[in-house]
């Protein structure tokens, strides 16, 4: 069987991830992308079964790349792999008309039925009346930041971690090797770069969450503090105070009454003095 053309385009920003899964190389011959800027040039003189985008943490330049490619080529399918697990992200891919969003690590039979539907547009192709460039503009989701900054790479797994799992017990330890570091090095660097220590910051986060869930006028104050991670409401209750300077209670009457309004996400943040975490997203 003859094996599909795939264009990689390697955006990659951790050298740890700036690699083709195996598979891919296994099953398609590909062709790799020697200058992003050059995209176009390419795929003019080459003919291609599909286009890869390898976006291991997006922003807008790297999102918007992808847009124009697909708005300029409407007829090339075009795939997005990532290490960002966000389904907000993934709508806008497939509303920006991607193929297929993969996430890594990548399973084979993740990849195998990505191939199949690979292969199965190259057969129909032929027979498809060529599509128009569209105007539809699906816009990129809030949280992806305009743009990323190499330096946060390293840090940006023990970010994503702690947004997965904060209602559970985090052990620095743990997060330090999805960081590919020791935990002294992983403690320094991230006081270093975000002004707090990690556990100072699983705190913040929970406390961030716990303000979305006292959004609901009906939240019972108990059922957060567990909800976010804290074993002891009263704790829970002194700690929000410390930080928000208000307590639980509070905080909800105060944002019941201003419903209509909603809270101020980036006033709350900032008052937690909270990293930006939306890469991690």
């Amino acid at each position: 069987m003859i094996k599909p053309r795939l264009f990689w385009v390697d955006l990659t920003l951790s050298v740890k991830h700036a690699e083709l899964p195996a598979v891919f190389t296994e099953s398609c011959e590909v062709e790799i992308c020697p200058d992003a800027s050059q995209i176009n040039n390419f795929i003019d003189r080459n003919s291609i079964d599909c286009i890869c985008f390898d976006i291991d943490y997006p922003d807008h330049r790297s999102l918007n790349l992808l847009r124009k490619t697909k708005m300029r080529y409407p007829q090339v399918p075009i795939l997005l792999l990532t290490l960002q697990h966000s389904e907000s992200l993934a709508v806008w891919a497939f509303r920006t008309r991607v193929l297929d969003f993969l996430v890594k690590p990548l399973t084979r039979g993740e990849f195998h039925r990505c191939l199949q539907t690979i292969r199965y547009v190259k057969k129909i192709t032929p027979n498809q009346r060529p599509r128009t460039q569209t105007d539809n503009v699906a816009p990129i989701p809030p949280e992806i930041p305009l743009t990323m900054r190499t330096d946060d790479v390293q840090l940006l797994p023990a970010l994503y971690f702690v947004k997965q799992n904060f209602r559970y017990k985090i052990r620095s330890e743990a997060v330090s090797d999805l960081c590919n570091m020791s935990p002294f090095r992983f403690s320094r660097s991230f006081r270093e770069q975000y002004g707090i220590t990690f556990q100072d910051y699983v705190v913040r986060y929970r406390i961030l969450e716990s303000c979305r869930l006292l959004e609901d006028p009906n939240a019972n104050i108990t059922d957060v503090a567990y909800a976010v991670g804290f074993n002891d409401a009263s704790y829970f209750s002194r700690t929000f105070r410390r930080y928000v300077g208000t307590t639980p209670s509070a905080f909800c009457t105060e944002q019941r009454d201003r419903l209509d309004n909603g809270s101020d996400a980036a006033y709350i943040r900032a008052i937690l003095n909270l990293p930006d975490d939306r890469a991690a997203s």
